[in-house]
């Protein structure tokens, strides 16, 4: 169950001390329901309630529209309630409730925001954060808005309810509204939402399964002019990574390929057009960062062939012999 929290926008000449705080609501089984629901013929009629902003209870330009339309597509019929304006009206105690400051409102904006995307790939593991591969996240969230660490704000939730919120609201209208957004928000007046506006910038971007080409194949291979390129044994598997990262460097914003590409381009970063290449990236990044966390069971490559290969990289590189067969497309930004 996800919270009904979004910041609102705020007035000209707003400081600090005038954001907002908004009481977390109790649990949908008592009577001051999170959000309610009323099951009129198809549409649920669902409340989400949202915090005011010195006197404006609007939300954030353009998020009402995009997530009204997110919602109607899966059943559900938004009435936004401001609190605490609203409060009486709809027969809500706010003292009996507990608060959250505008640092924990910006976490949890942050965290949904989050949720919508698919930023970590199954190529590789989450580390040591069993409850959700976003938990660790949460916990940059808080950091990044001054949010006390020792904060309950109820996130992360299970993978399978993030998951389930991800397949139902992420639909490609958000997620596109939502990279704009944030865009066109990386110089927000407010220092705490500029803050968050540029971690969720940076962990969008290159994310998911596009790490496979930018982080692993492109820079371990490509950016080195690795002699593996040039091998015929991997012909194939290059001419596909070539095709894969023009598509990349074509798209508007090529580090948010993934996220905004169309369902069918999206077969451009399925490892299995180039398995060889990639196992042979993941051992040079994992040589050089000693991280292994992955799933070795995705690249079902020839062992024999990716451990000469992987020797004919180091060979080249400490005789600082690169090739000059094979030239490769650029890709901004790494």
């Amino acid at each position: 169950m996800f919270r009904s929290i979004v910041p609102s926008s705020r007035t000209r000449g707003s400081n600090l001390i005038d954001h907002p705080r908004i009481t977390s609501l109790a649990p949908t089984n008592q009577p001051n329901m999170e959000f309610g629901i009323n099951m009129m013929g198809n549409m649920t009629n669902c409340d989400f309630y949202i915090p005011d902003a010195a006197g404006d209870t609007t939300l954030v330009p353009g998020f009402r529209n995009s997530v009204e339309e997110a919602l109607h597509g899966i059943g559900i019929r938004p009435h936004f309630v401001s609190l605490p304006s609203q409060a009486q009206e709809h027969r809500i105690v706010i003292s009996d409730l507990p608060e959250f400051e505008w640092p924990s409102i910006l976490t949890m904006f942050g965290y949904y925001i989050l949720v919508l995307f698919k930023i970590d790939s199954e190529l590789f593991g989450t580390g040591s954060y069993p409850y959700s591969p976003l938990a660790k996240r949460v916990d940059e969230l808080k950091a990044k808005v001054g949010c006390c660490h020792r904060k309950y704000l109820g996130i992360p939730l299970t993978e399978e309810v993030e998951n389930s919120i991800r397949i139902m609201l992420g639909t490609h209208a958000l997620r596109t509204f939502v990279i704009n957004f944030l865009i066109n928000n990386s110089n927000h007046p407010d220092p705490k939402s500029c803050s968050l506006f540029h971690y969720l910038n940076y962990v969008l971007s290159w994310s998911g399964d596009l790490r496979v080409c930018s982080l692993f194949m492109y820079e371990r291979l490509v950016k080195t002019k690795s002699p593996v390129l040039a091998d015929y044994r991997v012909k194939a598997e290059v001419d596909n990574l070539e095709e894969t990262i023009k598509a990349i460097v074509s798209h508007t914003y090529p580090q948010y390929f993934n996220h905004l590409c169309l369902v069918s381009e999206l077969l451009y970063l399925d490892v299995s057009r180039f398995p060889t290449l990639f196992a042979v990236a993941l051992e040079l990044e994992m040589k050089a960062t000693g991280h292994h966390h992955y799933s070795p069971h995705i690249s079902k490559a020839d062992s024999t062939t990716v451990r000469e290969l992987v020797n004919l990289h180091r060979t080249a590189m400490a005789q600082d012999q690169v090739t000059t067969v094979r030239r490769m497309p650029s890709v901004p930004g790494i």
